[in-house]
Order: C-alpha cells, then sequence, then structure tokens
C-alpha cells in the first residue's frame, strides 16, 4: 500500500511533486490505462474504494488521485465542521488497499486541525508544501536563474523575491519573462519592478507601498487581503509607524541634498535599492507632509487605546482602515 497527503499553499511545488510521483510509479507506461482523477468535493467513500481496490490493467501499478477532499472538512465561517458521515469509515479503508495501488490526495493550504487530515494521517505519507521564506527563494532562485544563464544582479534578485513573494510557480513565471526580455543583458531591480507585478498574495509590504504612494484603491485592497491571511491590525499600524518614520528622515536628508548612499547610512538600510525606493516615495511629500503623516499614525494609536479604556476613540480595525484611507488618499479631493 502506498498513500500519500500532498497539501500546502506553494501550488507549483505540490504539483510538481505528485508529477514526480507518478514518474516514479510509471516505470512501464501502463499509468495511462489506469488512472482514475476524483474531484474530493464530490466522490462517495464507495467509489473511492472501488477504484482504488481494483487491479491495475495490463501493469504493475493503479493510480487513484483524489483532489480536494480534506477541503469538505474545514471548519466554515461560524467555526462548525461538517460531519463525516461514511467518510468515518476511511482509516479503514486504507487499510485494505492492495500494494498495487498508489492513492494520492491532493490539497490546498489546510489548517493544522483539519479532522480528516487526522484520520488520513496515521495511514500516509503526509508532505507539506508552504511557500519559501525570503533567504529560501534566494537560494532556489540562484539555480533557475544559472540554468537560464539570466544575468540577475543581487538587488534585482531581493525585488523579485519581495513582490513575487515565496510562491516557486510564479518566481519561475517570472524569470522566464525576464529572460526572454533581457536576454544577455543584466536585469537590475528597475527592470523587475517594471515587469513583475507584484504577488496577489497580498504581504503587509504591498500595504505599506501602496499606502506611502498615495494609491487608495491598491492600498484598501491590499488591507483586505492582508487581514484575509491573518496580519493583526496592531502589526500593520507598527508597519505604516515604521515606513514614514523612515520617510520623515528621507526627506530630511533629500532636503539637505543628500546621494542615496546617505539615505541608507541614515535610514539604517541592508540594500541600496531600498534606499532608492524610500527617495522615489518621499520625492511625493514634503518635510510637513511627511511629517503630519506620522502625527496621524500616532492619532490613529491613541484613538485605538482610548476606546480600549471606554474613553472615546474608535475600535481598531475602523481606526486603521480611516487611518490607511486618509493616507493614501491624502491630496485627492
Amino acid at each position: 500500500m502506498a498513500v500519500f497527503l500532498f497539501h500546502g499553499e506553494d501550488r507549483f511545488a505540490r504539483l510538481e511533486a505528485v508529477a514526480a510521483l507518478r514518474r516514479e510509479h510509471d516505470d512501464d507506461g501502463a499509468l495511462v490505462n489506469n488512472s482514475v482523477l476524483f474531484d474530493g468535493a464530490r466522490v462517495s467513500l464507495g467509489e473511492l474504494g472501488a477504484a482504488a481496490s481494483a487491479a491495475p490493467f495490463l501493469g504493475g501499478v493503479r493510480w487513484v488521485r483524489v483532489d480536494g477532499l480534506c477541503a469538505r472538512f474545514e471548519a466554515n465561517q461560524t467555526g462548525r465542521r461538517r460531519q463525516f458521515g461514511e467518510w468515518d469509515g476511511l482509516p479503514e479503508l486504507l487499510q485494505l488497499i492492495p500494494a498495487s495501488t498508489v492513492l494520492v490526495f491532493v490539497e490546498d493550504e489546510l489548517r493544522r486541525n483539519n479532522q480528516l487530515l487526522e484520520l488520513i494521517r496515521p495511514h500516509a505519507d503526509v508532505r507539506e508544501f508552504a511557500r519559501l521564506k525570503p533567504e529560501e527563494a534566494l537560494g532556489w532562485l540562484r539555480g533557475e536563474v544559472r540554468q537560464r544563464n539570466l544575468h540577475l544582479t543581487r538587488n534585482a534578485a531581493q525585488a523579485l523575491v519581495e513582490r513575487a513573494g515565496g510562491d516557486r510557480g510564479v518566481l519561475t513565471q517570472a524569470v522566464d519573462k525576464l529572460s526572454l526580455y533581457a536576454g544577455e543583458s543584466n536585469v537590475d531591480e528597475t527592470i523587475v519592478e517594471a515587469m513583475v507585478p507584484a504577488s496577489r498574495s497580498f504581504t503587509i509590504f504591498n500595504l505599506v507601498d501602496a499606502v506611502a504612494e498615495r494609491r487608495l484603491a491598491d492600498a484598501m485592497q491590499a488591507l483586505d487581503g492582508v487581514r484575509a491571511d491573518g496580519v493583526d491590525d496592531r502589526q500593520i499600524l507598527s508597519m505604516l509607524a515604521r515606513t514614514y518614520r523612515q520617510l520623515v528622515v528621507v526627506r530630511e536628508v533629500m532636503d539637505r541634498g543628500g546621494s542615496d548612499q546617505d539615505i541608507q547610512e541614515t535610514a539604517g538600510l541592508r540594500f541600496d535599492w531600498l534606499a532608492r525606493r524610500l527617495r522615489r516615495q518621499a520625492q511625493r511629500y514634503t518635510q510637513e507632509t511627511a511629517d503630519a503623516a506620522l502625527a496621524r499614525i500616532l492619532d490613529a494609536e491613541v484613538s485605538i487605546i482610548e476606546y480600549r479604556r471606554d474613553e472615546g476613540g474608535l475600535p481598531e480595525d475602523l481606526a486603521i482602515e480611516l487611518l490607511v484611507a486618509e493616507l493614501a488618499g491624502a491630496g485627492r479631493r
């Protein structure tokens, strides 16, 4: 018996692993006639059992894949879980699968406490495919760049990871696009920012950039996105304050004629491309408007504290929404 469960938010890595597993069990090329794919949202336990217990036809292995079964048993918005019903018998079915069958459950990202996942886990090889962390993404990206003979500067690689996130599929598409565009030329962060859109999976960095650059619609969309991903409002407030403190410092350096290196050193930035980005953002402000924006963030924090003390103020979620709207929409009529 061979039972696998592959899940995680990195769809590219997950499906690549499924493909590799299939190749591993298709030595004789007979899987083309011995493969079954089920929609986990509709399949019954009986259908799965019949397919998994059948003998392979003119081959040594039978391949049965089920997509999205565990997702049927995720908690709903009220916190309730669906009843297992017939699926209570899944552990017994898994123990009866013949050795000639490879059964693969494929899922998107699952909650740690998914109850069907816990039923399957003792009987399966469970592998999670999380998005790469920034340093891991940079290491993985270096290999992809070498394979394509693409000349990507260090700052461009940093910018690419920040925009694409840790999703290997998005990174691969971006590298392919840059390789076609640049050929043998060097690719710097300016080209990356022009050609690679920010990931659809919003990060708090997408949010603060949209606010600082006064892109109101993008900022409100990013706010909804990061909240949906579980980012705390206090973290949003902290990152906004950090960004605007940097903008105040950068504006001061610019007003006295400082260079990008001066900005990098004064603001304590690790990368020179970050200094250039902050300069571009700070050009939208005067010293007075940058100071006023930072003061507005402090006012929002005071308002939240007052609300918690029952002294007026605003609830945290509303205070943050108004703050983002005011900062990103500054100068609009």
